[in-house]
């Protein structure tokens, strides 16, 4: 069993791994790739108690055929409504005062995918950026404590800008 201790002394490394074998025993044929990203796939950068895990799947409809196997270990689909550029599958599970996001995305979306993983390689390697969007989201959680949606917002703008820095960086680095 795994240890789910309070957020900050947590390894998400660990705890992605375990929840990351659950996904792959359910969709053994249809996961080519799994990925952690968000905040809690970035050594030094603080959580929310959110982990955020990025199965890239063969075929999109054939998710369907799990929805049964993903709620029984404690995931609901919900609708996205808030991802115009793209089309996936978002489930979401509350375990253990842990928030687990599963956003499967087909395996020929290439944007949807580089974007999140674009962003996660590009706060791992620089250092000045992870800092300021450390400081950042924590003074955002202190001004918005009881306003969860205007914290959203407001760090999602920011990660917008980040995450265009982080895609320009990607591709000069892939040539």
């Amino acid at each position: 069993m795994i240890d789910y201790t309070p957020w900050n002394e947590k390894d998400y490394h660990q705890i992605f791994i375990h929840e990351a074998k659950e996904l792959i025993e359910i969709f053994r044929n249809e996961i080519v790739e799994l990925h952690h990203f968000g905040s809690t796939s970035v050594k030094d950068l603080p959580g929310n108690q959110t982990i955020d895990i990025l199965p890239i799947v063969k075929t999109l409809s054939q998710v369907s055929l799990y929805k049964d196997k993903m709620e029984a270990i404690g995931y609901k689909e919900v609708e996205v409504k808030e991802m115009t550029d793209e089309q996936c599958r978002l489930f979401v599970a509350k375990k253990n005062q842990l928030t687990f996001y599963v956003t499967m995305i087909e395996r020929t979306n290439f944007n949807a995918i580089t974007r999140r993983l674009a962003l996660r390689d590009y706060l791992r390697e620089h250092k000045l950026e992870r800092l300021a969007y450390a400081k950042f989201k924590m003074k955002q959680a202190v001004q918005y404590r009881n306003d969860f949606n205007t914290y959203n917002v407001t760090k999602n703008d920011y990660i917008l800008k980040l995450e265009a820095k982080a895609l320009r960086w990607y591709e000069a680095k892939r040539g």
